[in-house]
């Protein structure tokens, strides 16, 4: 009599256990790629930004919030991009640098009125305990721990580290990185688990820091979208920069400009920032986009659409300016 195969009883598992991991093989190979997920980073939100580009004015801020509803876009948090799960369809991160005032007195309601949630990056050197003792970064005031409690148990705002000094040296930036997250959790009870880069420089050193002190995710700026998911950086996420200042835009009616060639002069008399060229028909809503070379400032440039269709009036279009990465419209 021939003795059991020692093979026999684990065999047909060991085959099951192989076409199980073929299929999920599978599966992940036929999962679309994850969709790009725009990262806003803000500063100052004010009634007269002036000619700071990192301030926004409370009336344009309002404005961009109220596009980004009206486009469909939900807010969600580092943490919870990070854990992954279901997301909503049109996702979009909110992120605020410095920890100022403002935050408080002008983002807070505006956000909150839209069912909006941002994240609130604190330098924790520049926080005092109440807000008589209010301290500045710059000439800008910032949060006092006890309004920070106060914003946090609201729910609009959540906050993170952005450094204990805002230096502009790597390896202090290292020193403190754990610091700040102990200092955090004294202040508030609560773990700080998100970090921003002073500047937005992130050496591996640093990044090593980062990683050490228990930070999950981290902000870099880099004006584009992030790509979650399988390869992705979490200690190196990219944001698209909203700058601010006082902007006046201005555009001519569009003209011929050759053989499916339509061009119009276009200049921005306030603070320069980057953006980009929309020719709208009016009459169909059909558009075409245009990626100026430079930042749009006083200097009038010549932007030319090319490759349109040759029944196009001149009478019906119309030349808008958005955001670079047309997130909002700034004109018209």
């Amino acid at each position: 009599m021939r003795p059991p195969n020692p093979c026999s009883s684990w065999l047909p598992a060991a085959r099951a256990l192989l076409a199980g991991a073929a299929l999920a093989a599978l599966a992940a190979c036929s999962r679309p790629p994850a969709e790009p997920i725009p990262v806003l980073m803000y500063h100052h939100v004010a009634p007269d930004p002036g000619r700071d580009v990192w301030t926004v004015s409370t009336d344009e801020f309002r404005r961009q919030i109220a596009a980004l509803k009206a486009a469909g876009y939900e807010t969600v948090l580092p943490g919870e991009l990070r854990a992954g799960g279901a997301r909503p369809a049109k996702p979009i991160v909110i992120t605020f640098d410095d920890g100022l005032l403002s935050t408080l007195g002008e983002a807070e309601p505006i956000l909150r009125e839209a069912g909006f949630r941002a994240i609130n990056y604190l330098i924790t050197g520049f926080v005092a305990d109440v807000p008589a003792n209010r301290m500045k970064y710059g000439t800008y005031d910032c949060l006092s721990w006890e309004e920070v409690r106060a914003m946090q148990s609201r729910g609009t705002f959540v906050f993170g580290i952005h450094s204990h000094s805002h230096a502009q040296q790597p390896a202090r930036l290292a020193q403190e990185a754990a610091e700040c997250r102990r200092t955090f959790q004294d202040k508030t009870g609560l773990d700080a688990l998100d970090f921003c880069y002073p500047y937005g420089r992130a050496p591996e050193s640093l990044v090593a820091a980062v990683s050490n002190a228990g930070y999950r995710t981290a902000m870099v700026c880099e004006d584009r979208r992030f790509v979650p998911g399988p390869g992705a950086d979490w200690l190196r996420i990219p944001r698209v920069s909203v700058y601010g200042g006082h902007h006046e835009f201005s555009a001519t009616p569009p003209v011929r400009a050759g053989p499916g060639a339509v061009g119009a002069e276009v200049r921005n008399a306030g603070v320069p920032l980057p953006v980009r060229g929309v020719l709208r028909d009016a009459a169909t809503r059909r558009a075409w986009t245009f990626q100026p070379p430079g930042r749009l400032g006083p200097a009038p440039q010549a932007w030319r659409w090319t490759d349109l269709p040759a029944d196009l009036d001149p009478a019906s279009l119309q030349v808008e300016i958005w955001e670079q990465n047309g997130l909002f419209r700034y004109f018209p």
